[in-house]
């Protein structure tokens, strides 16, 4: 394993749990159940809950730029689309009017700077990149609650709708049981010896 790889899972490691309670929280308010939470897993052939085609191609470009695809799974085997698609018709319904604004921006960024440009999702990777750095350098909302809402899908519980098949649990070695016995860890796996 490289460097580079390590990097890519302290990352995801170290940013997953913070930045999923962080967007579930400002989506939830602190008042959801579990019917509230729940999101069925996508059925790929149905039709979008929040958005148009061409929306979610885009959404799940910029989510597959933020978790690539490499030698481990990324955003797109993970579902993050789905996870985003449905809970901007559920729990994070008031963040609709953001993507809508942010993904019209979105397409007149496009238009400016590649004007032959069917969408940003037909971009090749360097142009999308580029487009995506006009984004956070603007300090974008949407380009902030894009980060939070693919990486919240991607390591989320997977009855959010994301997180597909545990793609991202395993990618930083969660053990999913949920129940654990002591010793916890290495910080008390002595703890019974001294006194």
């Amino acid at each position: 394993m490289s460097e580079g790889d390590i990097a890519r899972r302290q990352f995801l490691q170290e940013s997953a749990s913070a930045i999923t309670a962080v967007w579930l929280t400002a989506a939830l308010g602190g008042a959801a159940t579990l019917s509230t939470l729940s999101c069925a897993p996508a059925d790929h052939k149905s039709k979008w809950q929040t958005f148009t085609d061409a929306e979610g191609e885009d959404v799940a470009a910029i989510a597959s730029l933020i978790i690539p695809s490499d030698v481990t799974p990324g955003a797109r085997e993970a579902g993050v689309i789905d996870f985003i698609d449905r809970s901007l018709s559920s729990f994070a319904r008031e963040q609709r009017p953001l993507f809508a604004t942010g993904l019209a921006d979105l397409e007149r960024r496009v238009a400016a700077a590649h004007p032959r440009a069917k969408s940003f999702a037909r971009l090749d990777a360097s142009e999308q990149t580029a487009i995506l750095h006009q984004l956070e350098q603007s300090k974008s909302e949407f380009f902030t609650a894009m980060l939070a809402a693919t990486a919240a899908g991607m390591f989320a519980n997977p009855e959010y709708g994301g997180n597909r098949n545990k793609i991202g649990w395993k990618l930083i070695g969660f053990d999913d049981r949920f129940y654990w016995e002591e010793p916890f860890g290495y910080y008390d796996r002595d703890e019974g010896t001294r006194a």
